[in-house]
């Protein structure tokens, strides 16, 4: 008899969790229906070993991200607030925090349902070869090098970027925002100040990503600069990656590695796979937290202004893209931004 007003309790929670995410629930339930129909199609299994990996990670880097968010809260208490007694707000904000069963069942449906949505989209961009072969990257090539005045970009950006420490860090940057925006999407599926501003970057999240990551990408099937004369299309990046591989006996080029474990995946059924370049989702994922992050402080937005741009130019610097694939990532994610804000607004229940 104990148990029943618990279980209850429980219910009622997790039905108010379900109502708050139902936007999110029910396009990644759309986009669930999708990659089962595409595994149907094929005649292939539904499973995906980069998803697994990504899932794996998640488990790690959590406890992570909760020991950076008790110094963040710490810092905030000692540089902001500096109460009276600190150990005591201290214990009683993470408290607060831990025994709030709305915000945990909420940010857990979110986060649960997040993490469902990646298993789906690594399907999908998996399955991208057989759904549409590689073929656009000559033209968005010469596209690129027409748009900025004949010249390859990474050409331009050559007496910025061109030393190996400089590409190593440019490179730890590049890596980094695995962990950022795990770490953002973490803190928006908990978030309960804003309700809106929270929805408006989960339902941004999976449109941008499903539209950009998933339909776009293989509509415009690209490998990107790195792949370009493995795909048989010319020597035109030779130089850019024949450049990067003179750096790594200097410093570290991390991306190198990735490059060739993917293309591993792609020829030879490895584990990892995923070969795409049109559009940049690392641009557009960059975008779409800019945009989060000014809808929370102005000062953390111009940071993210800034990530952004060396986002930008490790994309084409370490040859993972070409600068348009940027453009059209960063282009996507605003308007995911905008169309997922109406979006919470409308069925904003406070």
């Amino acid at each position: 008899m104990i148990a029943q007003p618990r279980v209850h309790a429980f219910l009622k929670h997790l039905s108010h969790a379900a109502w708050q995410n139902r936007v999110l629930i029910a396009i990644t339930l759309i986009h669930f229906v999708a990659a089962l129909a595409i595994a149907a199609w094929l005649g292939v299994s539904f499973q995906s070993g980069t998803a697994m990996r990504l899932v794996t990670m998640l488990q790690v880097i959590i406890p992570v991200f909760m020991i950076f968010l008790m110094f963040w809260r710490f810092g905030y208490m000692a540089l902001i607030l500096r109460p009276q007694n600190p150990t005591r707000w201290f214990i009683n904000d993470i408290r607060e925090f831990c025994l709030d069963p709305q915000r945990l069942m909420i940010g857990g449906v979110a986060f649960l349902t997040i993490s469902f949505f990646t298993v789906d989209f690594a399907f999908i961009k998996e399955m991208l070869p057989q759904l549409n072969p590689y073929a656009w990257d000559p033209a968005l090539a010469q596209f690129d090098r027409w748009l900025h005045g004949g010249t390859d970009p990474y050409v331009l950006l050559g007496p910025l970027l061109d030393s190996p420490l400089v590409t190593t860090w440019l490179n730890g940057i590049y890596h980094f925002w695995f962990f950022l925006l795990y770490f953002i999407t973490f803190v928006a599926c908990f978030d309960r100040d804003n309700p809106v501003r929270r929805n408006t970057f989960l339902i941004g999240f999976v449109l941008t990503w499903g539209i950009g990551g998933n339909l776009l990408a293989t509509v415009w099937a690209s490998g990107g600069p790195v792949y370009y004369q493995v795909f048989g299309y010319g020597d035109m990046f030779v130089p850019l990656m024949d450049k990067l591989n003179e750096f790594a006996t200097v410093s570290p080029v991390w991306a190198l590695g990735v490059q060739d474990m993917l293309l591993d995946g792609y020829l030879n059924d490895g584990p990892v796979k995923g070969i795409s370049a049109m559009p940049s989702m690392h641009l557009a994922a960059s975008t779409l937290m800019t945009c989060h992050a000014f809808a929370w402080r102005r000062w953390a937005g111009w940071m993210m202004v800034v990530f952004t741009l060396l986002i930008m130019l490790g994309s084409v610097h370490l040859g993972w893209h070409y600068a348009i694939d940027g453009y059209l990532g960063i282009a996507l994610a605003v308007a995911g931004w905008f169309v997922a804000r109406a979006i919470a607004r409308a069925f904003d229940t406070r």
